[in-house]
């Protein structure tokens, strides 16, 4: 299995785009799980498809940072439009699983929701995630406070991952240094930062930190 975790301009970096292009394929298909939004700014049908439907800016975005690999076409779960039986067959078609960036604990209760917390489960080939995306990969994961979360809490998420622990949006801010201090002294794993600009691929348990990201702490504690 091939897990990435990312940002969603990362593509646009070189050295990140190289390091990804050997596991996206032209011929491949890319499954976008657009379950991510926050409800408080997308609290209808309406605005969510205003933003995440093929004519909104998100799927743009999206659609963008594919075609640069020769895939010009997205097959698109619609939290909406699309029943339990047709996120499945899309979700087992695909080559690649995308999870976009947003609120990971709101996304993890609407795949439960739609019931398909055990397909994604069993997904094995390759799964892109960004921030939010890359957080639920993880068995269980944490978010640290910030404009959205006005507090620190823990969550379960899709046991991809289980080795470490990440931070994405790591800009050194004091609560995010706190909660990495937190779920060391608890779990004793290591921690891994992802700025804005960092990309990690998991190949196969093989871990690949591209550009800013990196391992800060081990099981020792904090990497000087």
């Amino acid at each position: 299995m091939i897990n990435i975790l990312l940002s969603l301009r990362a593509f646009e970096n070189k050295k990140i785009y190289d390091s990804i292009k050997p596991y996206i394929k032209k011929d491949m298909k890319v499954c976008v799980l657009a379950y991510s939004f926050f409800e408080m700014f997308y609290p209808t049908e309406e605005a969510y498809s205003s933003y995440y439907s093929d004519q909104g800016p998100y799927y743009e975005k999206i659609i963008n940072s594919f075609s640069m690999f020769g895939i010009n076409e997205l097959i698109w779960i619609d939290y909406y439009k699309d029943s339990m039986k047709e996120a499945i067959k899309k979700i087992e078609d695909a080559d690649i699983l995308y999870l976009p960036g947003g609120a990971p604990d709101e996304m993890m209760k609407r795949v439960i929701e739609k019931g398909l917390l055990k397909t994604l489960n069993d997904f094995n080939k390759t799964v892109i995630g960004v921030f939010a995306g890359a957080m639920i990969q993880f068995k269980n994961y944490y978010i640290a406070p910030d404009a959205e979360y006005k507090k620190f809490s823990e969550e379960n998420g899709l046991n991809y991952i289980n080795a470490f622990f990440i931070e994405v949006h790591y800009r050194r801010r004091k609560k995010q240094k706190s909660s990495i201090r937190k779920m060391w002294r608890k779990y004793k794993k290591d921690m891994y930062v992802i700025p804005n600009d960092g990309c990690i691929i998991i190949d196969h348990s093989h871990i690949k930190c591209i550009y800013t990201a990196r391992k800060l702490y081990n099981y020792k504690g904090i990497i000087k």
